[in-house]
């Protein structure tokens, strides 16, 4: 059986990561169990809690997601057309109407989601967006830690909900972010904002913001990054940290490739330069006074920190000291939460937040991570390993993030470097062919163990899904993923037919889209730089016109008659059918045309499949 702690460095002490498998493998990226006064630890193990955690830290990210039905713009990318080009350039233009209203504040418009946009600077109110940024637009007011997320990923539906264990007890939502556009880092300039409050329970979640994309000075995209939850035990509090992973499920070539003239060009998804900025080690004293630390992420933490002490601040004023500090994170949030860490024990901001939030046991706050890119050098992880003791560090084999090995190329291309806590490396899943990169799949792996050692949880714990890909909105709504589900759990139902009205309006999907469909697709469809060849403004006009009379069809109220609404579909598909010059795009857009009369009427989904062109909609897979 798996020692948990053993203390092997993954490969060689040295992992050496080569560039594009890095990047390539972060892509593919029930009952409750109950808890007594034996302490939730004795009943669900730490590395199953935290890791729960980094669940909830995408499920809420995911929430936020303006379009979910294509937040990244992978639908429109083509290659030998400005097709996505001109779709980011038109959403940053965009974002500045949303920073409109934000500087109004919702107080001042009708628009119940005013003053809570985030992503490019514009959509804040602020100036000097980066453009060369995908505009990934959020909205913090969107987000609900017990409801579901979903969002199509380039060509999969993924479907996310921390289990209710973690969620169940949540009373209040609030969320830490910048008042006005910071100019250096650290800037303690935050605000909090009022997100949600449920009728009962006794933990409080703060939400923070931060930012990702920026790379030797240049401007972030500002998104959710984490949450500190502060949660009630049976003998007080403990306060976890918790820093989110990138996005999950698309193509690299999608993702990146197309968006940038030249490999390692800082154009693209803000999450991704991030992460591709990882195979330098630079000083930041601010992390660490030892060694060097990963560029890319010593980036990135700065821009998070104000808003992560300033959640700490204000939940020290509500609440006694927390008895423990976890800090943890997936992947890219693996990253970021070893060098937050390293920054609280050897680097000089230690110093800034034990100033700050003097009641917190600093000294002790304990590492977790999952499938940890490399967070700095030798030496930083030797220090890191003597001052932090406790912290460990979880992947299964086969994680190429974790073990890529290409030893010809250290000190070439890459910098050396080093992970840091006591290494844990879990067996593969048998029977699961899903990236082993991925949270479910790690989860899978230490429910086994604890299965073979005996834990009584184990069972308990699989039977509530906590993460889906599929390959069509249908599949998601069936529980029917293509990912691996645990052996003996039902059937992974986390988006159905009974929550997914209640998501959308949460969402508020179909004003999103309705506006983003007017102001940005019909823009773009009409700009002949946006087709491979030539064609005829006076066609291109005639398409921008059927997207502006589907919107205005949209933005008719249902009339609750399924035969009458039904019909109202049909026609508007019809009018679709081979007009908007893209199948896929004519498939997305009827699939939004779906969701939104499912917010906005009492049809049932088997309603709406007795229509074989919505049939064939709902069950069309990706591009």
């Amino acid at each position: 059986m798996l020692n948990w702690f053993q203390n092997e460095k993954p490969t060689n002490s040295i992992i050496v990561r080569i560039f594009v498998v890095l990047t390539a493998a972060l892509l593919i990226s029930a009952p409750a169990v109950a808890l007594d006064s034996q302490g939730e630890s004795d009943i669900v193990p730490r590395a199953v809690i935290n890791l729960d955690m980094c669940t909830l830290a995408y499920q809420l990210y995911h929430q936020s997601l303006c379009i979910p039905l294509d937040p990244w713009y992978d639908v429109f990318s083509r290659v030998g057309s400005d097709r996505r080009d001109n779709i980011c350039r038109f959403t940053h233009e965009y974002a500045a109407a949303l920073g409109a209203s934000s500087r109004l504040g919702a107080a001042s418009t009708s628009e119940p989601n005013a003053g809570y946009y985030s992503g490019p600077n514009a959509a804040r109110g602020w100036p000097n967006s980066n453009t060369n940024l995908d505009p990934i637009i959020s909205n913090y007011r969107q987000i609900d830690a017990k409801a579901p997320g979903f969002t199509r990923d380039g060509e999969i539906f993924i479907a996310l909900a921390a289990p209710s264990y973690i969620t169940g007890n949540i009373k209040t939502i609030e969320g830490m972010r910048y008042r006005t556009k910071p100019t250096s880092f650290p800037c303690n300039d935050v605000e909090l904002i009022k997100i949600r409050e449920y009728p009962r329970g006794e933990d409080h979640l703060v939400v923070f913001e931060g930012g990702t994309g920026n790379a030797n000075g240049t401007e972030p995209s500002w998104s959710l990054m984490g949450f500190v939850l502060m949660r009630k035990t049976a003998t007080g509090h403990d306060a976890y940290i918790v820093f989110r992973g990138s996005r999950s499920g698309s193509s690299l070539v999608k993702t990146v490739w197309k968006a940038q003239a030249e490999i390692g060009e800082h154009k693209g998804n803000p999450d991704w330069i991030t992460d591709l900025r990882s195979n330098k080690q630079i000083e930041q004293q601010l992390i660490s006074k030892v060694g060097t630390v990963t560029q890319g992420f010593a980036e990135a933490l700065p821009t998070i920190l104000g808003p992560i002490a300033g959640a700490c601040k204000y939940l020290e004023q509500k609440y006694p000291a927390p008895e423990h500090i976890y800090v943890t994170g997936h992947s890219l949030g693996a990253g970021l939460a070893s060098q937050f860490v390293s920054a609280v024990v050897q680097g000089s901001y230690g110093d800034v937040l034990r100033s700050e939030v003097k009641t917190w046991p600093w000294n002790n706050a304990t590492l977790t991570a999952y499938a940890q890119p490399i967070p700095g050098d030798p030496a930083w992880a030797a220090n890191f390993d003597k001052l932090s003791p406790n912290a460990s560090h979880y992947w299964v084999a086969g994680d190429d993030v974790v073990e890529a090995t290409s030893g010809r190329i250290v000190g070439l291309f890459i910098d050396k470097g080093e992970h840091s806590g006591k290494q844990v490396k879990l067996a593969t899943v048998a029977g699961c062919n899903d990236n082993p990169h991925e949270v479910f799949v790690i989860r899978a792996a230490i429910l086994r163990e604890l299965a073979a050692s005996g834990g009584a949880s184990a069972q308990q714990l699989g039977q509530e899904n906590t993460w889906g890909y599929y390959d069509s909105l249908s599949k998601m709504l069936a529980g029917t993923p293509k990912s691996y589900v645990v052996a003996g759990a039902p059937a992974c139902k986390i988006v159905t037919e009974e929550n997914l009205q209640g998501m959308l309006q949460n969402y508020n999907f179909s004003a999103e889209l309705e506006r983003w469909l007017e102001q940005v697709y019909a823009r773009m469809i009409a700009d002949k730089s946006s087709y491979i060849g030539p064609k005829f403004q006076s066609t291109l006009d005639e398409r921008r016109q059927l997207v502006l009379d589907i919107v205005g069809r949209m933005r008719k109220p249902a009339t609750n008659s399924t035969p009458s609404d039904l019909d109202a579909l049909n026609e508007a598909f019809n009018a679709i059918n081979g007009n908007l010059g893209l199948d896929n795009e004519e498939q997305w857009v009827k699939t939004g045309m779906i969701l939104g009369l499912i917010q906005n009427s009492n049809l049932r989904l088997s309603d709406l499949q007795s229509s074989g062109e919505v049939k064939r909609a709902l069950e069309a897979s990706g591009n």
